[in-house]
């Protein structure tokens, strides 16, 4: 039996990888996949910053089950250029709410 509190990592994880899939389907350039992969990577990396300290794993679990999902779909553009400007979005986006050049309102 599904119980969604003992197993949200693999719910989110599919669920997230689907939309990643449909995201890919629905873009007609390479150069829509590229802006729309960096955006996504600057959310990823909010996540990440907001969960720094507390239980990552999962996290990354989810956000990996994405960009799977997302160059599985992808019908142009290059996977390895989508891979990295993922890495790029992500890193760019942690190290600014380090810095703190962009804020969370909640806080």
């Amino acid at each position: 039996m599904f119980q969604l509190d003992k197993n949200w990592m693999e719910f989110w994880s599919a669920v997230l990888m689907i939309l990643g899939l449909v995201l890919a389907l629905f873009t007609s350039s390479a150069v829509i996949n590229y802006l729309l992969i960096f955006a996504s990577g600057m959310f990823a990396g909010r996540i990440i910053y907001e969960r720094q300290h507390k239980t990552v794993f999962p996290y990354y679990v989810i956000i990996a089950a994405f960009l799977v999902g997302y160059l599985i779909g992808m019908r142009y553009g290059n996977g390895y250029a989508v891979t990295m400007l993922f890495a790029a979005g992500a890193i760019i986006s942690f190290r600014m709410f380090q810095k703190e050049l962009i804020r969370d309102t909640r806080y």
